[in-house]
């Protein structure tokens, strides 16, 4: 057992956050999306995909995932690089799924738009402030894809002044009136405006909607954690009470039957011969006759053993077993409790082999113990039985084992076709008024004597007939 005094030597904490894993799954999540937003439209439809470039999106998609996966390793102490190297990496991944996009259809293929739900989503495990920075740079991404693929869109931002005439010269190659005439014009003029402005609610909705399901997962996070220190703390109680408990008692390991921990009353006890049963199989720290009795209850789903025979300090010795199961620390443990049986098993043997027939009765006449004799004299002699009914008959007065102020008192009782010489010993408790009344019933010779002066007359005599 330690001390309780002892210098408890704590390890550094590491540093881990819940939510980059959450997000490193998200890019998981990610990368399937991307293949169905594009393989299945690619299937359905005859929209020009370059696979290859695709391709090599997903493999630095990938990249992007194992650097997460590596960057949300347990470290020790607070790392601030690791967060920014976090941040840098999820806006990398939002354009690049732009350029995935590019090469997946494009303008033909808007309903990939939808995957970039997720990143905006995933960005509050980084910070409050995240998903409406991804936000903004997802709707750059796109709306540069798109100025590069719709010349229709150029001709719009050409209109704006000099800076939307860079902007078509920059993504277009050329200037913004060799597009006036609208080469390869397929669909109504609003249509790409409509397009641009639908992805950006969205993913400004979709920002806010994440700032609400990170209140929530930091709330849940802080009821999970208080949770676990709770358990922590709880686990810790019952494993010291577990030591300092009064009785012999040991935790036993449900799958491998090895000892885990003990008591402090099992090591002073007989049962472990002075020795610490820590570490050792259980057969192997008890010596039990019949260790497979014990070792049922263990692995099975518990419950109570009497007068188990094992050897203690080169003797025998009897002991009753209780067996209750607990969970600790993901694993499946068994309370063993040890109850010494020794003195109250030879009583009771000495009860059993005697000739008399003994019933203990309380002051509210219910049967507390008995003896074989006694259940062969009254068949119907069980614990908690009515004593008035099981042993009063007509033609007997009530309580008539009633010693009264003596305390003890001897009788004859005629229980055909035999007498018997009958003692009531009336037993105090201290402290209380009721007493207990121990009754022994002696064969003394056959119901015909009982007439005779010579066998003892002077004793008060009543006649019972046998109960069936």
């Amino acid at each position: 057992m330690k001390s309780l005094e002892a210098t408890q030597l704590l390890p550094a904490p590491a540093w881990t956050d819940p939510r980059v894993h959450l997000l490193d799954d998200l890019w998981l999540l990610t990368i399937f999306a991307i293949l169905f937003a594009a393989g299945l439209p690619w299937l359905v439809s005859s929209f020009d995909m370059q696979i290859g470039a695709a391709l090599l999106g997903l493999l630095a998609l990938t990249a992007i995932h194992i650097a997460f996966t590596m960057l949300g390793a347990p470290v020790r102490g607070v790392n601030r690089a690791r967060k920014r190297a976090l941040a840098v990496l999820h806006a990398v991944g939002v354009i690049v799924i732009a350029l995935i996009w590019r090469y997946a259809g494009g303008m033909q293929n808007p309903a990939f738009l939808a995957v970039f739900v997720v990143p905006v989503i995933g960005a509050i495990f980084l910070s409050r402030w995240q998903p409406y920075a991804i936000a903004v740079i997802a709707i750059a991404a796109v709306s540069a894809v798109a100025l590069s693929e719709a010349p229709e869109l150029r001709w719009y931002v050409s209109g704006l002044g000099s800076a939307g005439s860079w902007l078509a010269r920059l993504f277009g190659g050329q200037a913004a009136e060799a597009d006036a005439p609208f080469p390869g014009f397929y669909a109504p003029t609003g249509y790409f405006l409509v397009l641009l402005e639908v992805f950006a609610i969205l993913m400004l909705a979709s920002a806010f909607a994440a700032e609400y399901l990170g209140t929530v997962f930091d709330r849940l996070h802080a009821h999970l954690a208080a949770a676990r220190v709770e358990a922590a703390r709880a686990q810790e109680l019952w494993a010291g009470l577990l030591e300092e408990l009064p009785l012999p008692a040991v935790l036993v390991d449900a799958q491998t039957l090895e000892v885990v921990s003990e008591s402090t009353a099992l090591a002073a006890a007989s049962f472990a011969g002075g020795h610490s049963l820590v570490g050792r199989k259980l057969s192997e720290a008890l010596q039990l006759s019949y260790p497979e009795i014990v070792e049922e209850l263990v692995t099975g789903v518990g419950g109570s053993a009497q007068h188990v025979v094992l050897h203690c300090a080169g003797e025998l010795c009897m002991a009753h077993f209780r067996v209750q199961h607990i969970a600790y620390k993901g694993r499946r443990l068994a309370l063993v409790l040890l109850e010494e049986m020794t003195e109250s098993f030879a009583a009771r043997a000495a009860l059993d082999v005697a000739e008399q027939a003994t019933v203990v009765i309380d002051s509210r006449d219910r049967v507390l113990a008995f003896n074989k004799p006694a259940l062969a004299l009254f068949s119907g002699t069980r614990v908690g039985a009515d004593a008035a009914t099981l042993l009063s008959q007509p033609g007997a007065p009530a309580r008539w084992w009633e010693p009264g102020l003596t305390g003890r008192r001897k009788m004859h009782v005629r229980i055909l076709p035999r007498v018997f010489q009958v003692t009531s010993t009336a037993i105090a408790l201290p402290g209380e008024q009721e007493r207990l009344y121990v009754i022994a019933f002696l064969p003394v010779a056959r119901a015909e004597a009982l007439d005779n002066p010579s066998l003892g007359a002077q004793l008060p005599s009543a006649t019972l007939a046998r109960p069936r």
